[in-house]
């Protein structure tokens, strides 16, 4: 083999060499070009993470803000339900005053007006048995009126005899 023969042979080896260094780098092109498609969608990932962020820290600060009016509410109650605790308290202390009363008025009922009563009642019937039925006294009222009529004529006859002497 002679030296032409050997430099064209190597030259050979080289070319194949190139070749497939060639074909590697058309393969590493294919991947970056890949890589490069993979790294824009992780970056338009990225930017729709960033914009639902953006959303939810929205969201959230809506959130504290109704948290804040709740709170503010819950206060508002919260005095509400202190006053009306206060208001109960004072209607309880009512209806205990009012339940002493009611025992006071029902003993006094019991140990003075209804004893009165009774003697009221005793002497009512006493009396009824003693007054004269209306009847009778219709007819004493009629003998009265007659008596009277007949005491002015006596009275008048009188004078007429006296101015006669």
């Amino acid at each position: 083999m002679t030296n032409e023969e050997k430099i064209l042979e190597m030259l050979a080896s080289i070319q194949t060499d190139m070749n497939g260094m060639k074909a590697d780098m058309n393969g590493m092109k294919a991947d970056m070009n890949g890589m490069k498609a993979d790294i824009n969608g992780m970056k338009a990932d990225i930017n729709g993470m960033k914009t639902d962020m953006n959303g939810m820290k929205a969201d959230m600060n809506g959130m504290k803000a109704d948290i804040n009016g709740m709170q503010a509410d819950m206060s508002g109650m919260k005095a509400d339900m202190n006053g009306m605790k206060a208001d109960i308290g004072e209607l309880k202390a009512d209806v205990s005053n009012l339940k002493t009363e009611a025992i006071k008025t029902n003993l006094r009922i019991e140990n003075e007006i209804i004893p009165k009563l009774k003697v009221l009642a005793e002497g009512h019937a006493m009396l009824s048995e003693t007054l004269a039925p209306k009847s009778k006294v219709d007819e004493l009222q009629s003998d009265v009126e007659l008596l009277k009529i007949v005491v002015k004529n006596l009275n008048s006859e009188v004078q007429q005899l006296k101015k006669a002497q």
